[in-house]
């Protein structure tokens, strides 16, 4: 397996990893989406976000069909893919794809099941599974038919078809367009905001998002821990934060 298949780097509280294989556009080797569930799940306790990207020019073309036989084989790459998206959906740390050209197949698998993703202009979605005489794996159809609206899940899924950057937005596979070259930048943004004080209620926000999403939230349990927050150290930082920020604007001052 290639070391460099992923490059790793921090900024902040953010751990941005880069795909890293522009002779094949960064088509997904086992290696390669190895390297991606073994970066996000062993993310250090100090990263509170964590930004998935292709580089500038390709977030991904989607399956490395050199390792694929065209036979019921394939279903160990399927396992594979399902590995990185476990991965994002278990992690407790907000993961953004930062989306540049083409999004494909198993990549747009990956991509919607990130957070939210951000695209640069002229970059598109398409998963053309059905082109390829391929039911996609099931349990990833039920997971984006719960996240994306009925007819996008269709165009998506039976017609193939390629949502372009604008239309993808309107569609609900793309959360938000910039220009292109900058979605790396523009999720880095985002997330740049995020502080250790924060790292408490992000995590545990993160997890309820996904125990709901999953249909297995305990109500109580969670409840629980929402008081157990409005009780932390952390809260009661933030909240005389900010009386200290509303007391100093100027008029406001009793």
């Amino acid at each position: 397996m290639r070391a460099d298949l992923i490059k790793k780097t921090t900024a902040g509280a953010v751990l941005v990893l880069e795909m890293n294989d522009p002779a094949s556009r960064n088509a997904l080797s086992r290696g390669m989406l190895s390297s991606l569930s073994e970066a996000i799940g062993r993310a250090g306790a100090e990263i509170l976000g964590i930004v998935v990207t292709g580089g500038a020019r390709c977030f991904s073309a989607g399956a490395d069909f050199r390792e694929l036989t065209g036979t019921s084989r394939d279903l160990g790459y399927d396992e594979a893919v399902a590995g990185v998206v476990a991965a994002i959906l278990d992690s407790d740390r907000i993961v953004v794809a930062a989306v540049e050209g083409p999004c494909m197949g198993a990549a747009a698998d990956i991509a919607l099941a990130c957070d939210y993703r951000i695209a640069g202009a002229g970059s598109f979605m398409q998963i053309p599974a059905v082109r390829l005489g391929i039911l996609y794996n099931p349990a990833a159809i039920e997971r984006i038919g719960r996240s994306c609206p009925r007819d996008t899940v269709r165009r998506l899924l039976l017609a193939g078809e390629r949502f372009d950057d604008h239309e993808a937005r309107r569609a609900g596979l793309f959360s938000r367009v910039v220009p292109k070259g900058e979605s790396a930048g523009a999720a880095l943004r985002d997330l740049e905001r995020l502080d250790a004080g924060q790292a408490d209620a992000v995590r545990a926000t993160k997890r309820l998002l996904a125990d709901l999403e999953a249909g297995r939230a305990d109500r109580a349990q969670w409840e629980r821990r929402r008081t157990e927050l409005l009780d932390s150290e952390q809260r009661g930082i933030a909240i005389r934060r900010a009386h200290e920020c509303f007391t100093d604007k100027p008029g406001t001052r009793r």
